[in-house]
């Protein structure tokens, strides 16, 4: 995928680079937790669980809504960087999202997976990414309009959020 400036730090394109991999990071983290495997706390609660074994979260006082607002905690999928992506329209996010997980996913030689594989996987790419289950047949063209506008207004909200933490540190 095509995002000037990405290596250059400091650039508008390096950070919202930046952004949007940590955004993504968070819609597929959950989804990626350790493989179930106990090694995390989403592990360690699904094996509880599993298990049938009923933990007792003893020390009185509010210690068991503590756990159960830690638990939720875990369930929570927020970059803090959401309202850079309420321009686009869901299938521009969409396109946009999967274009820049698919670029970190290159093969043996470094290639990125082509436009029309995305686009043959996408439904795959929306369920990884906690989009609504909903048929998509997108043409290879409609995608690449998708990505491209879908960067565009990312790239102009972060301009004007700049603009306005630049306005406000001012004051």
């Amino acid at each position: 995928m095509r995002w000037p400036k990405r290596n250059e730090v400091g650039s508008l394109g390096w950070l919202s680079w930046i952004i949007i991999n940590k955004h993504i990071d968070s819609l597929v983290s959950s989804s990626a937790d350790a493989a179930w495997a106990g090694v995390s706390n989403t592990g360690k609660i699904c094996d509880i669980l599993k298990s049938g074994v009923v933990p007792e979260f003893g020390g009185g006082g509010d210690s068991n809504a503590k756990m159960i607002r830690a638990i939720e905690r875990l369930t929570t999928k927020d970059s803090g960087y959401a309202y850079l992506f309420e321009p686009l329209s869901p299938m521009q996010r969409l396109c946009l999202f999967a274009g820049v997980l698919a670029e970190g996913r290159k093969d043996a030689r470094g290639v990125a997976p082509s436009n029309k594989s995305i686009v043959d996987c996408m439904a795959s790419y929306a369920a990884e990414l906690g989009f609504e289950k909903r048929y998509f047949e997108l043409a290879e063209s409609r995608y690449e309009r998708h990505v491209s506008e879908g960067k565009s207004r990312f790239v102009r909200a972060l301009g004007v959020a700049l603009e306005n933490a630049a306005l406000e540190a001012a004051k």
